[in-house]
């Protein structure tokens, strides 16, 4: 499973009425979804959990995208491995 799926199961399991088939990496988590602020402090809490990302540091806006949180962990992941 892909970081892209994973994160879509992250989201589902932290609010039941999404539709992941539904999020695209455009989607922001607040406008688009409609995740409230509590829900992205679970999501944050999850992310890390699952990826080893720690978003506390990283500012979630009601703009932030599927994609900004796909590519904090990526880019994570680079620097993990020694890639970055």
């Amino acid at each position: 499973m892909g970081i892209e799926a994973k994160l879509k199961a992250l989201l589902q399991e932290i609010d039941e009425e999404i539709d992941p088939e539904s999020i695209t990496g455009d989607s922001r988590l607040m406008a688009d979804i409609g995740m409230s602020s509590v829900a992205l402090l679970y999501m944050a809490v999850a992310v890390e959990e699952t990826f080893g990302v720690d978003l506390s540091s990283y500012e979630m806006k009601e703009e932030t995208t599927v994609n900004d949180i796909i590519g904090l962990i990526q880019e994570h992941s680079s620097t993990e491995d020694g890639i970055a």
